[in-house]
């Protein structure tokens, strides 16, 4: 475990070194860098991991160094340490919302993005009006994140690995109260992220209920040249759930546009 500090705070991150193209893992609402722990031993083996807590997410407090400021919150420029990290280290990453605003910003550092159980909040009228829909057709949302990110597959025939799953989404300090509201109103024009032209794998899940398919495959159909995967008996954590599926899935993507 290493940090490294960038405008004032402290980022937690892990590196496993090596010559290949760097991957670099970020987590979601619901995770941190230890969410990898199924993937870095596979990847690592033909690319140079990074994984990182995000800003305010397990080891990288959401304060200041030498001040306590009001707590901040959660946005793809929170990331941009990371981004300079990526930037100086590799080009291809894994994630959602910090992803794409660092792709429309900067498409030149990545050679390949890959948006897991996520669309980064990629939007347009059609988009907006669908996941409308979705929304008013499903149950409410818990209010503790985690416990609608498992597939009910995988809760009922991995027990242990869900309680493990929890254990590491406890290590984040409680998000504030008005997190999903106000993540929620990030977005980004899909054509925007499409004009960046970076290679896109959507992949998703058939028990998602937080990022339904249906909404990943929409996005997917607005980005030209895109490629769209869904596993079957998984939920909202497939790199979780279906480690073989997920790392087969997102390893042959990586090695087709490998640099």
């Amino acid at each position: 475990m290493a940090f490294m500090v960038k405008d004032g705070f402290r980022l937690c991150y892990e590196d496993t070194g090596g010559n290949g193209p760097t991957v670099l893992f970020l987590h979601g609402a619901g995770g941190n860098h230890l969410s990898w722990w199924q993937q870095v031993p596979v990847f690592a083996e033909e690319y140079r991991c990074v994984t990182v807590d995000q800003r305010g997410f397990g080891q990288s407090p959401d304060v200041a160094v030498g001040r306590v400021p009001p707590r901040s919150r959660p946005t793809p420029s929170r990331c941009s340490t990371t981004w300079d990290r990526a930037r100086r280290a590799g080009r291809a990453v894994d994630g959602g919302w910090a992803a794409v605003g660092a792709a429309v910003q900067a498409p030149e550092r990545f050679w390949a993005i890959v948006l897991a159980n996520t669309v980064g909040n990629l939007t347009n009228p059609e988009i907006a009006a669908l996941r409308q829909q979705l929304t008013a057709a499903s149950p409410p949302r818990p209010p503790v994140l985690w416990h609608a990110a498992l597939g009910k597959t995988f809760r009922v025939e991995h027990p242990i690995k869900s309680f493990l799953y929890a254990q590491i989404a406890g290590t984040n300090a409680p998000l504030p109260a008005e997190f999903r509201e106000q993540l929620g109103r990030l977005t980004t024009p899909v054509e925007r992220y499409a004009a960046t032209r970076v290679p896109t794998l959507f992949l998703t899940s058939d028990e998602d209920g937080l990022i339904w398919p249906e909404l990943s495959s929409m996005v997917h159909q607005h980005v030209p040249g895109s490629r769209f995967v869904r596993v079957e008996a998984a939920g909202h954590s497939t790199y979780f759930e279906r480690p073989d599926v997920f790392n087969r899935e997102v390893g042959g993507f990586l090695k087709g546009h490998r640099p």
